[in-house]
């Protein structure tokens, strides 16, 4: 049996109200670069494929297998990997997550045939998904409160930025080297900045936050300090110091079934959002590639070397949508902020029933990408806030996971419908459905749910089920006792 021994603390109320310190940018451009990475890793696919295709003669069907073998793997590996990060920790999870990365995206560059070259992509994927759980998980736990929807966005804003890089890259190697040697040199540049971030990432400490829960009371003590020895002696500061008292609590050994059953149960509303919310922004974001691909471009006879090109422009549309989304959640809130940007994304998908141009056509898949951006960023840093610090990482994997779903449909419904009718409406239809979940869950959210907009991650992810509001609640901080 273990004991019940309130702990009292004072080390969250200064981190959630300390200024910003030169740890707070280290910390941002260390997260925000792996998810670069990962975006990178991502997206390159969609680039070079067409150079695969002719290298080693492959179908269309093998070409749709090394997607979802991608997929897949990111799904699995954003649950088992999220899990992880709140059984065992963040930092050792997003330290073993960018090195499995580094070390299979190495692999894939020296990938002999396409059956090693789908082993590799899958073994990546996996690292790439639990990236998505335990970056998203860490990325809160550290920053002010009065920063860290915006910092949150900004880490985030990352991936349009990788894709970018993808898209660039791309265009460039194969300007540069024979394009069976400049595929590999993608992913082995990829691999490259990795390993690199990776000794960047060791100087980040074990998130306060999660330390709390396990009862290391002088840990989080210590990483506080040393955190705040920069911010000491400001006036701001100090006079904003307070003391919070837990309540007593009896601890949990973390599993993964008891993780699953209270997500399901306790916090069904809150993970239920996440996950609806997943699952339309990736449906949207692999539904308009599937667009481009099969429909837009090809229709417009554009050559398949252009194609990074026009990816390039649809992530620069992209990445202003996630600084808009990073101005919009602290100026606007978080709740307005999802509601606008979730309807932008559905609503960008409607003009391209009118345009029969080429510019035309490639505004309106700029204009949607410019939205699901804003939308996901936004999702991404509410359900960080609305899940308790023991199950965010394990609750943003299952968001994760379904969203992976919406991914693999996506582009099969959207490829069913236009080969079935010839129409490129009937694939906007389909693309509209799996999309509208999202502005609905968002304007449910907008009217019933609580806004965490300056609020501390314990007040913003309470007891489900509690009637106070946010800032009336106890913050618990459950511990083992010696």
């Amino acid at each position: 049996m273990t004991a019940e021994t309130p702990v009292e603390t004072d080390a969250l109320a200064r981190l959630d109200n300390m200024p910003w310190t030169r740890f707070h940018t280290t910390l941002t451009i260390a997260l925000g670069v792996g998810w670069a990475l990962d975006s990178f890793e991502t997206n390159i696919i969609g680039s070079i494929f067409g150079v695969l295709k002719t290298q080693w003669n492959l179908s269309a069907a093998q070409g749709s297998l090394a997607v979802s073998i991608w997929v897949v793997g990111m799904l699995i590996g954003a649950i088992g990997f999220g899990y992880l990060a709140d059984r065992f920790g963040r930092k050792r999870l997003f330290l073993a997550t960018l090195l499995w990365y580094g070390v299979f995206a190495t692999g894939t560059a020296f990938a002999w045939d396409y059956e090693s070259f789908l082993f590799f992509r899958f073994m990546t994927a996996l690292a790439v998904g639990g990236e998505y759980s335990a970056v998203t998980a860490t990325m809160g736990e550290f920053f002010p409160k009065a920063h860290r929807g915006r910092t949150d966005a900004l880490i985030l804003s990352g991936f349009p930025l990788g894709a970018m890089a993808s898209a660039g890259a791309s265009w460039l190697l194969f300007s540069w080297f024979p394009p069976e040697i400049g595929w590999r040199i993608g992913f082995g540049l990829g691999a490259t900045l990795a390993l690199f971030f990776l000794w960047v990432r060791r100087a980040i400490p074990e998130s306060p936050r999660w330390l709390l829960q396990q009862g290391r009371v002088a840990e989080v003590e210590a990483i506080v300090e040393a955190i705040a020895a920069t911010a000491k002696g400001t006036p701001a500061f100090e006079s904003a110091r307070r003391r919070y008292a837990p309540a007593s609590f009896m601890p949990v050994t973390p599993s993964f079934l008891r993780n699953l059953r209270e997500l399901s149960t306790g916090y069904r509303n809150r993970c239920g959002l996440a996950s609806v919310l997943n699952f339309s922004q990736a449906a949207v974001v692999y539904g308009a590639l599937a667009l481009m691909a099969l429909v837009i471009l090809p229709e417009m006879n554009v050559p398949a070397a252009d194609l990074p090109l026009y990816y390039f422009w649809g992530n620069a549309a992209a990445l202003l949508g996630g600084m808009v989304g990073a101005v919009s959640v602290e100026a606007v809130g978080r709740r307005t902020s999802l509601l606008v940007s979730y309807s932008l994304t559905v609503l960008a998908i409607l003009p391209l029933y009118a345009f029969t141009t080429l510019p035309g056509m490639v505004f309106s898949y700029c204009l949607m990408q410019f939205g699901v951006t804003w939308a996901y960023i936004t999702a991404y840093v509410i359900a960080a806030e609305i899940l308790p610090t023991r199950l965010r990482a394990t609750g943003l994997g299952v968001s994760v996971a379904i969203g992976r779903v919406g991914a693999m449909l996506a582009p099969l419904l959207l490829t069913f419908a236009y080969q079935s009718t010839g129409a490129p409406s009937s694939a906007l239809l389909v693309l509209i459905a799996l999309a509208l979940p999202g502005p609905v869950a968002a304007l449910l959210w907008r009217i019933w749910g609580e806004e965490t907009r300056n609020v501390s991650l314990e007040e913003g992810s309470a007891e489900a089920g509690d009637s106070r509001t946010p800032r009336d609640r106890p913050v618990r901080f459950p511990f083992f006792a010696a």
